[in-house]
């Protein structure tokens, strides 16, 4: 089961760049706590975005992007602070709660971008800054990211190579704080190492459905999938928290 949910976050990443850390994180919550399940979901990010890296730098937009990666570095060491000192018993809900969100704004349909790209450069910074939170603390940095991104004047090759390049930054910020406080460990890496592969493969067959398929396709599907395993997750984990609390 474990090695299908790697195959199908693989499946999206490489078709649209994004959705990997969150819809893996999200199903490895439902067997593992937080503080595991969102390491080792950035692990994975990090590796099985590396053959998208290349091809990404010639469609980095670098003002924009630099601004992004400068957000989200003062957010990071905010959330990973808080995913290792919080309680997993109200950290599990409080994950599945902004990914919730977050895939609501997956699913608004995006409005036309009404600005040009020096327009808009402004808020680059505080959407990087929102995104770093979000993926430090809960694997969730796609949506803020994805919600500035498609409403900044950037051409789709632009937009996609920018952010595959600020979730490898922010997955490595954020795998490189959790190293820094002692949350990374001997258990994550086995359980990375574990569903690399089916990652891997899942990658490889989106990047060929990538030039295949609008890559506006899977947009819905992306969105509903993960409302729906948040809104799950929510769930469940609510009424164990308020259970034992109780």
């Amino acid at each position: 089961m474990l090695w299908l949910l790697a195959f199908t976050a693989g499946l999206v990443r490489g078709f649209s760049g994004f959705g990997f850390s969150m819809i893996l994180a999200l199903g490895l919550m439902a067997t593992v706590p937080p503080s595991v399940a969102v390491p080792v979901a950035l692990l994975l990010d990090l590796n099985c975005s590396a053959g998208l890296w290349i091809g990404a730098c010639r469609g980095f937009h670098q003002p924009v992007g630099y601004r992004l990666i400068a957000g989200m570095l003062l957010a990071v060491p905010i959330g990973t602070l808080l995913l290792t000192i919080l309680p997993a018993l109200w950290m599990t809900p409080a994950v599945a709660a902004v990914c919730l969100v977050g895939s609501g704004l997956i699913l608004a349909r995006p409005v036309a971008a009404q600005k040009t790209v020096d327009q808009s450069r402004h808020l680059a910074f505080p959407a990087g800054l929102a995104s770093g939170l979000a993926m430090s603390m809960a694997s969730a940095g796609g949506p803020p990211l994805m919600l500035y991104l498609l409403r900044s004047g950037l051409d789709v090759t632009q937009l996609r190579a920018t952010a595959i390049l600020f979730f490898a930054a922010s997955s490595a910020c954020a795998l490189l704080g959790l190293w820094l406080f002692d949350a990374l460990g001997t258990e994550h890496l086995q359980l990375a190492v574990g569903l690399l592969l089916p990652a891997l493969l899942g990658n490889f067959a989106g990047q060929y459905l990538h030039h295949r398929w609008q890559p506006g396709s899977l947009r819905v599907i992306v969105g509903a999938l993960l409302a729906g395993l948040s809104g799950w997750l929510l769930l469940t984990s609510l009424s164990t928290a308020l259970a034992v609390s109780l």
